[in-house]
């Protein structure tokens, strides 16, 4: 199981979220933590002792909090410290999932798409919306989603192949000419060590992904976009539409003309989930 795995079920049962201002000197604490918690300093600074091991969260960056610990926070003794909070409840917090999030930097950067998510969860609290409980849960997922994303992607002593290759086919999924070679030099490996990866970490092969991520953005584009049928062959890299239309039927059982119609009918919502997401047809692969 990759890593990434471990934290599909972090959708919280219970969120608090808010900004506050701390005057020079001001603490917090002691007081033991329940929750996973982000913090976000927009100005001053925080130092927060965590079972008596000390953080610096300065101005721009974010730290990270998890359940079972005892904090003390220590504010600006200069100037007055705001911050932002996102703090959830994860219910289904196993072991493995926990021990994932203690080995991540207990500080990062506070990266604008970070914020951006912070900010529109605190507004969402605060806002009237029928559905606001919902789309709160959601954005404090995403919030720590977002943290744990950019902590992996800033370990430079984990040197991630597999997340690189994935990056790169990503990028070029429009390139009919695309080979392993050129997606196994973008991860810095060889070949035959990124198809062992792969398969290690998704129980798949790089070119079967290829085909799986080419056929779910012709689906995509099939759905929710006018697109002639040749074209979107073109921009998903397949060299003629029928290649395309021979890899949409086997993945979702319809050619692309029937499953463009299904899909815009009303029922179409029931057809889509019937068929379930596109695969590439004769390999298996768990995630996306």
């Amino acid at each position: 199981m990759s890593e990434n795995d471990l934290f599909t079920n972090l959708l919280p049962t219970r969120v608090s979220v808010g900004t506050v201002t701390y005057p020079p000197g001001g603490t917090l604490g002691p007081r033991r933590q329940h929750d996973v918690q982000l913090v976000l300093v927009h100005a001053g600074s925080a130092r927060v002792a965590v079972d008596g091991r000390e953080h610096r969260i300065a101005v721009g960056e974010v730290g990270l909090l998890l359940p079972g610990h005892r904090e003390r926070f220590a504010f600006d003794a200069d100037i007055a410290t705001r911050h932002s909070w996102v703090q959830v409840h994860v219910p289904d917090l196993s072991p493995d999932m926990r021990a994932q999030l203690e080995q991540l930097p207990a500080v990062l950067p506070l990266t604008p798409a970070l914020d951006a998510i912070a900010r529109e969860a605190v507004a969402t609290a605060a806002s009237a919306l029928p559905n606001a409980p919902a789309l709160l849960a959601h954005l404090a997922a995403a919030a720590l989603w977002r943290y744990i994303a950019e902590a992996q992607r800033r370990r430079p002593e984990r040197a991630r192949p597999v997340d690189d290759a994935r990056r790169f086919i990503h990028a070029n999924l429009h390139d009919p000419a695309l080979t392993l070679d050129a997606v196994a030099a973008a991860a810095h490996v060889t070949p035959a060590h990124l198809i062992r990866s792969f398969r290690a970490e998704h129980g798949t092969t790089p070119k079967a992904y290829l085909w799986e991520r080419r056929v779910a953005l012709g689906v995509d584009l099939l759905a929710n976009t006018g697109l002639p049928i040749s074209a979107i062959a073109g921009r998903c890299g397949f060299t003629t539409p029928h290649h395309f239309s021979r890899r949409v039927r086997q993945a979702t059982g319809m050619p692309p003309a029937a499953l463009r119609r299904a899909r815009w009918a009303e029922d179409g919502a029931s057809t889509m989930r019937r068929h379930g997401p596109a695969r590439a047809h004769g390999e298996h692969h768990p995630g996306g």
